[in-house]
C-alpha cells in the first residue's frame, strides 16, 4: 500500500462480518430508531485503538514496523454498555470491563509510536464502538443484549473523506498470537 503524506491512519479492531450483521441488526431495532441521529455504516464500525492523525509517510512505515513487533494474545470482549456523549452527540456501545490483553495490547502500541515522534495520549482508553452521530440520549434503550466478540487481529485503517462523511480503508492487518 503506498505511503501518502497527511493521510488520516489509526489502529482498529476491526468486526467480522458475523458481528457487523448482528451491530446493524441492533441499530435497525426500535430502540436506537428513536434516538434519531446518524447510524454509522456498518462496513465503518469499529473499535479505535489509537489514533495517529495525519502523519508522514516515515511515521507510518516506523507505526507498522511497531505494530508487526508486537505479540499480544487474542481476546473476547462483549458489548454490553450502550453510552453517550453529549459533546459531540455520539451514541456508543461499550463493555463493563476492559481486558488486560486489550490494555497490554494499547499500552504497547502507544509506547512504540512515542519513538515513531507522535505525542502521547494523554487521555484514559475507554474501548467504544461508535454507533450513532447527532444522536439524542433520551431515545436510547437503556439495555442490550450482550454481543461477544472474539478478537483475532488488529488492523492500521485509512480514513477517507467522501461525500456525507468518510470511508475507511484497511491499510495493513497484524494477527494477535494464543496465550503462553
Amino acid at each position: 500500500m503506498p505511503r501518502v503524506e497527511g493521510q488520516r491512519l489509526f489502529f482498529a479492531l476491526w468486526p467480522d462480518e458475523e458481528l457487523r450483521l448482528r451491530l446493524a441488526e441492533l441499530l435497525e431495532s426500535g430502540g436506537f430508531r428513536s434516538a434519531a441521529g446518524r447510524a454509522v455504516a456498518a462496513e465503518n464500525l469499529h473499535v479505535t485503538l489509537r489514533y495517529l492523525g495525519a502523519i508522514s509517510p516515515a511515521q507510518q512505515e516506523c507505526a507498522e514496523r511497531v505494530a508487526a513487533a508486537i505479540r499480544a494474545e487474542g481476546f473476547s470482549i462483549t458489548l454490553n454498555r450502550v453510552g453517550y456523549w453529549a459533546g459531540p452527540r455520539v451514541a456508543w456501545l461499550g463493555t463493563d470491563s476492559i481486558p488486560a490483553p486489550l490494555q497490554r495490547l494499547v499500552a504497547e502500541l502507544e509506547s512504540g509510536l512515542q519513538g515513531c515522534g507522535l505525542p502521547p495520549e494523554t487521555r484514559p482508553y475507554r474501548p467504544h464502538l461508535t454507533i450513532l452521530r447527532r444522536a439524542r440520549p433520551g431515545g436510547l434503550p437503556r439495555h442490550i443484549e450482550p454481543l461477544p466478540w472474539r478478537l483475532e487481529d488488529f488492523v492500521l485503517v485509512r480514513s477517507i473523506a467522501v461525500p456525507g462523511g468518510v470511508s475507511y480503508e484497511t491499510v495493513s492487518r497484524w494477527p494477535l498470537g494464543q496465550a503462553g
